[in-house]
């Protein structure tokens, strides 16, 4: 499947939020008064028809404003939209943190912080530390850039730059 197709599909969970509103918000007895303090009603309503997309910190308010947590709504509309049983999606997310978390992730996010405050990253484009890894490495075995780049399958002025850096 083309990536674009699979964007596509995946982009946009407004109807699975607006059902989940809607059936979250009846079995909490809420009507769009109680969700004043979040958002305005007309906000609400456009929401629970589908008809307005959502940032992730407004979903939030709203999910902790109908007494929800965050990620069972996500998780809850990731089912709907994938046609699953949430506890299947629950165990796919479960599985790949733990992937994640093997794999040293979990830490290396919370790296990124100096308490709740998301430390400053030099500007510029993050390098692929595998790629500058791997052409050191052929570097010390005495290969030439061009054959680097060809092995690697790397641009030429990739290899450039990661070989300059060593």
């Amino acid at each position: 499947m083309a990536l674009s197709s699979l964007l596509g599909q995946t982009m946009s969970l407004k109807n699975e939020i607006a059902g989940a509103l809607r059936a979250i918000r009846t079995i909490r007895g809420f009507d769009y008064g109680d969700l004043a303090d979040v958002s305005a009603k007309a906000n609400i309503g456009k929401l629970e028809q589908g008809k307005s997309n959502i940032t992730v910190s407004k979903l939030i308010e709203i999910a902790e404003a109908l007494h929800f947590d965050p990620v069972a709504l996500m998780a809850l509309c990731v089912a709907i939209q994938k046609d699953e049983p949430t506890d299947t999606t629950l165990e796919r997310a479960r599985a790949e943190l733990a992937s994640f978390k093997a794999d040293g992730g979990e830490q290396l996010v919370r790296n990124q912080f100096m308490g709740k405050e998301l430390k400053k990253r030099p500007s510029g484009k993050p390098g692929k530390t595998e790629n500058a890894d791997a052409v050191r490495e052929l570097k010390a075995l005495g290969l030439r850039q061009a054959e680097v780049a060809r092995r690697l399958g790397l641009a030429s002025s990739t290899v450039y730059r990661y070989w300059q850096k060593d």
